[in-house]
């Protein structure tokens, strides 16, 4: 787990995202259509069966809790919704007043994330409910190809803004005012916002939200959060931690352990991780209770998980970007700003489809949707050509 550094690594990321316009379906190496693992009449032509985008457009509107926090919810849209315009995020508008001033216009670009805001829901629900938890720095839209991945295939994906850690809370006005609460109270309270706006007359998520089928996932600090979530909160039914820690620090290594979920677990790792290590990750997994799963990327470091290293790569991607801004920052906080963005490092999206089927498979296993998995194990681990997986479980 990530112990909060300063705000300028924030900046830092910023940078990062904000270095030029992309959209989290645009990238090449991105499956476009959906494949069926088992319809083929030859061995070769199998593909993964959740890797590509599902049968539904996805929607998008936002929320707020109690005390204003901003929560992003991604639900399964109507067909029409394809032909409505996308959803686009102003990575600057997260910061505060003068700091959205000191940034030149060429370095605040709209970031274009494959959803439609208001869109109509689909009608063949109710779906699924996902909580999503970001990491540090990071805010509700930082792995935008996961939630709106999951979206598509049919799950309502609910992302707030932890203020206490968010982009928005250590650079902008987002925690001013706001009472402090721990992840899992965020998350929980998140659910209930959900569940609240969808009695709202016009809303969206009217009677889209299962309620007896709901999960957590979270990257990094998220991913610890989901943990614990998934052992405090009884509503949920299965979580997801990509790239997890149980620690903050040395200064509570020595604390009781958190409880472990007694629901079904899976954790995924990048094995070049440099901020929490695979080791650190496969010992969570080792702690959790069956049934669990382990999903290993090889070479890919610990922003595999999110969007971030594809937004301005090819201008040079971080090092480049703080050059260019005159910004002295240590090493330290560069690595932890780019782990996983560096040449020698598998470029996210070319691990985007099996980060993106295995998230799918579990949670449809997990939650009750297919009878029996579907490319949940280690046959279709050795199907991904773009990217070296291995999968590991334990069913108990």
């Amino acid at each position: 787990m990530i112990r909060r550094a300063t705000s300028t690594l924030a900046v830092a990321v910023l940078l990062v995202a904000g270095a030029g316009a992309c959209s989290s379906s645009d990238d090449a190496s991105s499956p476009s259509t959906t494949a069926a693992a088992t319809s083929t009449t030859e061995a070769a032509d199998a593909r993964p069966a959740y890797e590509g985008r599902g049968p539904h457009p996805v929607g998008s509107e936002q929320i707020a809790l109690a005390d204003g926090r901003r929560v992003v919810v991604w639900y399964p849209a109507a067909d029409a919704a394809a032909d409505q315009p996308k959803e686009t995020f102003d990575i600057a508008s997260l910061l505060s007043p003068d700091l959205q001033a000191q940034i030149a216009p060429e370095l605040r670009p709209q970031y274009e994330i494959d959803a439609h805001p208001g869109a109509d829901p689909a009608t063949d629900g109710p779906f699924p409910v996902v909580l999503f938890s970001h990491g540090y720095a990071g805010f509700p839209e930082q792995s935008a190809d996961l939630t709106s991945h999951l979206a598509s295939w049919g799950f309502v994906v609910v992302a707030p803004d932890h203020v206490e850690r968010s982009l928005s809370g250590l650079l902008g006005t987002a925690s001013q005012g706001v009472a402090p609460m721990d992840d899992p109270a965020v998350l929980s309270a998140s659910l209930d916002a959900a569940t609240a706006d969808a009695e709202r007359d016009g809303s969206p998520l009217a009677d889209l939200l299962d309620l007896d089928r709901v999960a957590v996932v979270g990257h990094s600090a998220g991913a610890r959060a989901a943990y614990l979530t998934a052992s405090s909160d009884d509503r949920i039914d299965a979580f997801v931690s990509y790239s997890v820690g149980l620690s903050q620090g040395p200064d509570d290594a020595a604390t009781e352990a958190p409880p472990v979920p007694e629901v079904p677990g899976m954790v995924m790792l990048g094995e070049a991780d440099g901020i929490i290590p695979a080791d650190t990750s496969r010992a969570v997994y080792e702690g959790m209770d069956t049934p669990k799963y382990l999903v290993e990327i090889a070479d890919a470091g610990h922003l595999v998980f999110s969007d971030i290293c594809l937004i301005g790569r090819d201008q040079g991607g971080l090092v480049a970007l703080v050059k260019e801004a005159g910004l002295d920052l240590p090493d330290q906080l560069l690595r932890l700003a780019s782990d996983g963005c560096e040449d020698d490092a598998l470029l996210p999206s070319k691990a985007f489809p099996a980060i993106d089927h295995f998230s799918v498979a579990f949670l449809r296993s997990a939650l009750g949707i297919d009878e029996e998995p579907v490319g949940l194990d280690a046959e279709t681990a050795a199907m991904f050509t773009t990217a070296d997986v291995t999968f590991e479980s334990d069913p108990g």
